[in-house]
């Protein structure tokens, strides 16, 4: 078997001369006569990008902004709600559980579900 597939390499086969003219005859066939030429491509007008997109990409990109407000809301959430959790940890470090700063001395009266006269 080695042999044989030596002497297949040693003897590529080789395509005559009057297939190669009838193959380049038809390859020259199908081409066109001229390059075709190419139309210019449509301009688009210049947008320009809006407010809130121009604010997001001064603050880093939409995922940015996206961290942004989840921790503005957990800082929202944990300061109005304090959960027993945060309140020892404050405890341990030394503030006391007796001491509070009210910082929104009116809120209260806005989320009380009584409507005013």
């Amino acid at each position: 078997m080695d042999d044989l597939f030596a002497l297949a390499r040693s003897q590529p086969p080789q395509p005559d001369g009057d297939f190669m003219a009838r193959m380049l005859a038809d390859a020259y066939a199908c081409q066109p006569a001229a390059p075709a030429r190419l139309a210019p491509a449509p301009s688009r007008a210049v947008s320009r990008p809006g407010v809130w997109a121009r604010l997001a990409a001064a603050l880093g990109g939409a995922l940015a902004v996206a961290g942004i407000g989840s921790a503005a809301m957990a800082g929202l959430v944990i300061g109005y709600v304090q959960p027993e959790s945060v309140v020892s940890f404050a405890g341990t470090i030394g503030f006391g559980l007796g001491e509070s700063l009210d910082l929104l001395s009116g809120f209260d009266g806005l989320l009380s579900e009584e409507l005013a006269p």
